[in-house]
Parts: structure tokens; C-alpha cells; sequence
């Protein structure tokens, strides 16, 4: 049988190749959900759960579907997309790729917007990022992602370094990019 271009040798049944593309799929749209989340610094912590639940898912069916590949269809090739398209993805966010391109696609506007640092309640695109307000701090700008649950907050503009923290629930500077600070 000859499906897609791939010579199955035991003639893998259509619901095993619909069931094994269809977790590579899956798989792949979670995945670039993710990328696209941390590119744009969302704050969607349901969207997060959501794909987080829909790989949870493709991992289960990916698990059935290619144990039942290897062995009765003798067909690895197949059962090894998912797992790859995960690994890529791992792979972008262990070196940090996605925060990087959602950095580089945002900073000129963050850096114009920093320059005159107009406090706002209400929010706004910067590049990729939805910030949720801006406000001067101390000699330079914070701009709030609305995150910080899990993450850091938002970026601070300090052009003349961060302050210090002045008590346990104060700001707390980390150096992302030159002037640029993560809390």
C-alpha cells in the first residue's frame, strides 16, 4: 500500500495513518500555539492551559497509536512525527528563540515609547506585545505585560541602571538588553 509517497509494508490501515497524522498535527498546532504565546509575551494563562492540555493529548494518542505502529504495522517512520515536532519545540524554547524573536520584533517601539514614557492605564501593542499600562519608576519606564504568575511581569526601561529593591515586595530588576530590564 502506498500512501502519501511511504510504502507501508504490512499495509498500515487508513484510521492508523489518519490517527498518527492527525497526533502529529495536534501536536504541531499546540506547539506553535506555545511559540506564538511566548513570542507575544501573552498573559492568556487559560489559552496556555488549553494547549498545554491539547499536547497532554497528543502525547496519550501518540503513545497508543505508535506502539500499535511499531509493533503490529512494523512502521516507525510515521510514529516518530510527533515526538519530532515536540523535540523541535523544546528545543526553540530551551534556547530561549521565541522570547528573543518577540524581543527583536518589539524594541524599537519599546524604545520609542520609553524615550517619553506617557503613563497609560490602558493597553497597547508594542510590537508583538500587548502592554497592559506603562508608568515612570524611579528615573525610568515600566511597561506591564499583565503577566506574573508564573513569569516576570513586564519590562522597565532604566537608562540609568535599576534601583535596588527597597523592601521583600518591591520591584526586582533582572538585566535583559542593555538599558532594558525584566520584572
Amino acid at each position: 500500500m502506498r500512501i502519501g509517497g511511504i510504502d507501508w509494508r504490512r499495509g498500515a490501515p487508513r484510521w492508523w495513518v489518519v490517527t498518527a497524522l492527525g497526533t502529529a498535527g495536534l501536536a504541531a498546532v499546540c506547539c506553535l500555539g506555545l511559540v506564538v504565546q511566548e513570542v507575544t509575551d501573552s498573559d492568556s494563562d487559560d489559552g496556555t492551559m488549553l494547549l498545554l492540555l491539547g499536547l497532554l493529548t497528543a502525547g496519550v494518542l501518540w503513545m497508543v497509536c505508535g506502539v500499535i505502529g511499531l509493533i503490529a504495522y512494523d512502521n516507525a517512520r510515521l510514529s516518530l512525527i510527533a515526538p519530532l515536532v515536540v523535540a523541535l519545540a523544546v528545543a526553540l524554547f530551551w534556547g530561549e528563540l521565541p522570547a528573543h524573536l518577540g524581543w527583536w520584533l518589539s524594541k524599537g517601539s519599546l524604545d520609542r515609547a520609553a524615550t517619553e514614557c506617557v503613563p497609560s492605564e490602558t493597553s497597547a501593542r508594542y510590537g508583538t506585545y500587548t502592554v497592559v499600562s506603562v508608568e515612570p519608576y524611579e528615573g525610568g519606564c515600566l511597561f506591564s505585560t499583565g503577566r506574573g504568575w508564573l513569569t516576570k511581569k513586564g519590562f522597565a526601561y532604566m537608562p540609568n541602571g535599576a534601583p535596588q529593591p527597597k523592601g521583600e515586595y518591591d520591584y526586582r530588576f533582572e538585566p535583559y538588553d542593555g538599558p532594558w530590564y525584566r520584572y
